[in-house]
């Protein structure tokens, strides 16, 4: 709210003093953004417990102990939108998949196989009625 004010057009003061004035707005609202993106505060001693020795790099050593920031230590996980955009796709284009793969085997290997299945029941059963036919027992 002040930094609008600020940044609002005053007759009463020069060009200059109102670009000092943009400047400081920008450079207070570049402080908030980078308090913002900062870690939390460092774990309690009580919630930390030393493992062991971990190849940390230093630029990511206030990351690392500031890891468990939940009380208990648990960890808070999330599913990305661009995790869910990627397997969505791959779930959603499954059906699809599934159906192109057997359709393309349809008429080279499904059609003449169910044909000939059928032309061979029939022979069969024709085979059969025309032994039972000629013979009586």
């Amino acid at each position: 709210e002040h930094e609008l004010h600020l940044l609002l057009v005053d007759r009463d003061t020069t060009s200059g003093q109102q670009v000092l004035n943009a400047m400081s707005a920008l450079r207070r609202a570049a402080a908030r953004v980078r308090n913002a993106t900062q870690p939390l505060r460092k774990s309690p001693e009580w919630e930390q417990k030393r493992l062991g020795k971990y190849p940390v790099p230093p630029e990511t050593h206030v990351w690392w102990l500031n890891r468990t920031t939940a009380p208990g230590g648990y960890v808070m996980q999330s599913v990305s939108p661009y995790q869910q955009k990627i397997m969505w796709q791959w779930f959603h284009n499954f059906p699809t998949r599934w159906y192109t793969r057997v359709t393309k085997h349809t008429f080279p290997t499904f059609i003449p196989a169910l044909t000939f299945y059928i032309l061979w029941k029939i022979v069969t059963y024709d085979v059969e009625e025309n032994l039972r036919n000629r013979n009586w027992y």
